[in-house]
């Protein structure tokens, strides 16, 4: 419980201190912070060559730090980083080449960086889409409020500790021969949305800024969390226009290791449920048992489902020693063939926040 006792701590420091500034974005326990965590390239050609971009990581803790190793998802990418430690509020850098030589295609490349004082390594993401040749703006960005274009109306921000933000980039175009005037309505508490001009110039591009800060949703969202965003376009309004997901989970930034393990700790007798075959629009029912044997207890926030038709019944905080149980009710309505459900549970267990159940079976 020390860890949501941490983040109201969090909520209450920022409240105090009005410090809901971009500042506080992309930090990593409490120790550093980047600048971004993602890197758009959009869409480059193949004949462009190689592409290079830079993230800054800044010391935000009162000791020295060091980036002491990098690693990429693919042959791709190279990696570069400031091997000296970098002193409390200075910064380094890690620097990543895109080979751009694998054919025209959508990239999306992982570069996790391991730094000291860090329980676990930082991924950063490089993406774009490389083309072998030109594309009107129009193909490039076809989900169209008007004369506005995104690529898409959705883009997940990934995992967000509580009492932490974290930003991300989406790419916009005006695909019209007139410049437009652009701004934003109806935006989901938590997620703020910004453009550096609200004018886009005649076919030009432009970067939506989107940052989701816990903070601001009271420390009471949990799991998959939608945060959507209307657009207004030469004053014509386009409802719930774009979504940004993100996973919230707890923060346990303030626990020792030894902490950590003393912490609650699930132990489930099984991780999935199947169900063999069954009649389409069949209801079924069943159950996961947990035990805690860990010394604090066991709380679930939150279960998503990976898809539709799928209740669960979360049990009460179980204490240590004891056990309890997750009812799971299945509307097959509308489903046909093999299903494979999965329950994402967000925990206050420092050792397993995020648990994956699975419920198996094949709609006849």
């Amino acid at each position: 419980m020390r860890g949501r006792i941490f983040s109201m701590i969090v909520l209450l420091a920022a409240v105090m201190a009005g410090s809901f500034g971009a500042g506080a974005q992309n930090v990593f326990e409490q120790t550093v912070s980047f600048d971004k965590v993602i890197h758009d390239f959009g869409d480059i050609m193949i004949a462009d060559g190689p592409q290079k971009c830079t993230f800054v990581m800044k010391n935000v803790s009162d000791k020295p730090v060091a980036i002491f190793r990098v690693v990429t998802s693919c042959g791709c990418t190279e990696p570069s980083w400031t091997e000296e430690p970098i002193m409390p509020g200075k910064t380094g850098e890690v620097s990543v080449v895109f080979s751009n030589d694998q054919g025209p295609y959508p990239f999306n490349k992982s570069i996790t960086v391991y730094v000291s004082g860090l329980t676990k390594p930082v991924v950063l993401k490089v993406r774009g889409v490389a083309h072998d040749k030109m594309k009107s703006l129009t193909e490039l960005f076809p989900s169209s409020c008007g004369p506005l274009g995104f690529r898409e109306t959705w883009v997940s921000m990934g995992q967000i500790d509580q009492g932490l933000a974290r930003s991300v980039e989406v790419e916009v175009a005006n695909t019209s021969g007139r410049d437009i005037e652009v701004r934003f309505e109806d935006v989901t508490p938590g997620l703020s949305v910004s453009l550096p001009e609200n004018v886009i110039p005649a076919k030009s591009r432009a970067r939506i800024t989107c940052v989701v800060d816990t903070r601001r949703t009271s420390g009471e969202r949990w799991g998959k969390t939608p945060f959507s965003f209307s657009v207004v376009v030469n004053g014509q309004k386009y409802p719930a226009a774009f979504t940004v997901e993100a996973l919230i989970k707890e923060n346990f930034s303030d626990l020792t290791e030894t902490q950590k393990r003393a912490g609650a700790l699930p132990q489930f007798e099984s991780s999935s449920l199947e169900f063999g075959t069954v009649d389409a629009g069949q209801v079924l029912t069943g159950k996961f048992s947990v035990k805690n044997i860990g010394k604090d207890s066991f709380m679930i926030y939150k279960a998503d489902a990976s898809e539709p038709g799928l209740s669960v019944n979360l049990p009460d905080p179980v204490p240590y020693g004891e056990s309890g149980t997750l009812d799971v009710r299945v509307d097959t309505s509308g489903q046909s063939g093999e299903v494979l459900n999965i329950i994402t549970l967000i925990t206050n267990s420092p050792t397993r926040p995020i648990i994956n159940l699975f419920v198996v079976y094949t709609v006849r």
